[in-house]
C-alpha cells in the first residue's frame, strides 16, 4: 500500500535504492553511523590544532559537547511522552540497522551531530562546513536504513542547535577555565560589566539547562523504573518453556491477513522470518516477524518467560491475536510459544474462527 505522506515516500524510496544489492545495503549502513565518528573526529582536530586552541575555541567545542548530552537526555524523556513508530515496523522496508522499536521522533544522532556542528562553525567555519556535509550524510543513512524520518532527522537537528544555543552564554566562564587550564593559548572572553540579568546570564543558563536535562531524564526514570523491577523479579522466578507444536485450536493464519485486520480469530499460529528482536523496558519482548512486506509483533511477556527467537530465523509462533492501538499494530500478546521452522498446518486463505 502506498503512503501519501513525504515523509514515507522518502524513506520507501531511499530503503528501495540501498536494498537492492549488498554494496548500496553496507554504504547504507555506513552513512547511518560512520558520519557522527568523523564529526567527532573534527572536533578533536579543532581541538588540538594551533590555529583553533585558543580558550574561545575550545570553550565552544566544550559547550557543542554538553549540548549534545543534554540533547540526548531530552530525547529520553520525549519518546516515553510522544511515540512514533519507526519506519520499518509500519513501512513496506528492509531495515538494515539493528535498532530497538523506541520512538522514532526525534533522532537522537542528529541531535548530537547538530549540537557539535554548530560549535565547529562558531570554533573554526571549514571544519563547521565539513561537518555540516557530514551530518547530511548522517541523516541519508538513518533515512535509508529507515530507522528514521525526514522529519525526525529535522527535529533532531534543530533540537541539538537550540541546545547549543541555551548553553552559549557559558562560554566566557568556560573560556577562563580553560584559559587557566591551558596557559599560553590565547585570552579568555572578558568579564563584562552590566546590569544584573546580563551579568548573571550564564548562572541563569546553567540553572534553565539543568532543569530542563533534569526534568526530561527524571521523567523517564521515574516512569521506568517501576516498570523494569518488576519485570527483573518476574523473570527471576519464572521458567517456562514452550510445546514443541503448536495446539489444535490455534489455526494457522497467514500474517497478512492478521496485518491487514481480517482476522477474527482469538488464537492463531503464523509462519515468519524474525527480522527485529527487542528487550523493552517493561520486561517484554518485542519480536517483529514479517512475511512479504506484512509483519505482525510476537509478544513475550515476563509472566510467561519463552527463549526469544534470533533476527535471520524462520519461526513457527502461536499466540493471542489483538490490535495494539497505542502502535497500530496487529500482534500475537502474549505468543504461547514458538519453534524454529514451518510446523504449522498447511495456510489457508481464509480468516480463521472465532474462538
Amino acid at each position: 500500500m502506498q503512503n501519501p505522506d513525504m515523509d514515507s515516500q522518502l524513506v520507501e524510496t531511499l530503503n528501495r535504492w540501498f536494498t537492492a544489492n549488498g554494496v548500496r545495503a553496507d554504504l547504507c549502513r555506513a552513512l547511518a553511523i560512520l558520519p557522527l565518528v568523523l564529526i567527532g573526529l573534527l572536533v578533536v582536530i579543532v581541538w588540538s590544532t594551533p590555529r583553533s586552541n585558543s580558550p574561545m575555541a575550545r570553550s565552544e567545542l566544550l559547550l557543542g559537547i554538553l549540548a549534545a548530552v543534554g540533547a540526548l537526555l531530552l530525547n529520553l524523556a520525549l519518546g516515553h511522552l510522544y511515540y512514533r513508530a519507526r519506519p520499518f515496523l509500519v513501512l513496506d522496508v528492509h531495515p538494515l540497522l539493528p535498532e530497538a522499536a523506541d520512538s522514532s521522533l526525534f533522532s537522537d544522532h542528529l541531535a548530537a551531530a547538530a549540537a557539535v556542528v554548530v560549535a565547529l562553525f562558531a570554533a573554526r567555519r571549514p571544519f563547521g562546513w565539513i561537518a555540516l556535509g557530514l551530518g547530511a550524510l548522517l541523516a541519508l543513512g538513518r533515512i535509508g536504513a529507515a530507522v528514521q524520518y525526514p522529519s525526525d532527522c529535522l527535529v533532531g537537528a534543530a533540537v541539538g542547535a537550540g541546545c547549543f544555543f541555551v548553553m552559549f552564554p557559558l562560554r566566557g566562564p568556560a573560556s577562563r577555565s580553560i584559559a587557566s587550564a591551558y596557559p599560553g593559548t590565547g585570552e579568555p572572553e572578558t568579564k563584562p560589566d552590566h546590569a544584573f540579568t546580563y551579568r548573571h546570564r550564564r548562572g541563569i543558563s546553567i540553572v534553565l539547562a539543568f532543569l530542563l536535562f533534569g526534568a526530561g531524564y527524571g521523567i523517564r526514570a521515574i516512569q521506568d523504573h517501576g516498570w523494569k523491577a518488576a519485570a527483573l523479579r518476574a523473570q527471576a522466578v519464572l521458567h517456562a518453556s514452550s510445546a514443541p507444536v503448536p495446539p489444535a485450536e490455534y489455526a494457522t493464519i497467514p500474517i497478512q491477513t492478521i496485518a491487514a485486520g481480517r482476522s477474527r480469530a482469538t488464537y492463531a499460529t503464523v509462519v515468519g522470518d524474525v527480522t527485529q528482536v527487542s528487550h523493552e523496558l517493561d520486561g517484554d519482548y518485542h519480536i517483529r516477524v514479517q512475511v512479504h512486506g506484512a509483519f505482525l509483533v510476537l509478544e513475550i511477556m515476563p509472566e510467561l518467560p519463552l527463549d526469544p527467537p534470533h533476527t535471520g530465523q524462520h519461526i513457527t509462533a502461536w499466540g493471542v491475536v489483538r490490535h495494539d492501538g497505542l502502535h497500530n499494530w496487529w500482534e500475537l500478546h502474549p505468543i504461547v510459544g514458538w519453534q524454529p521452522g514451518n510446523l504449522a498446518a498447511p495456510q489457508g486463505t481464509g480468516t480463521g474462527g472465532s474462538d
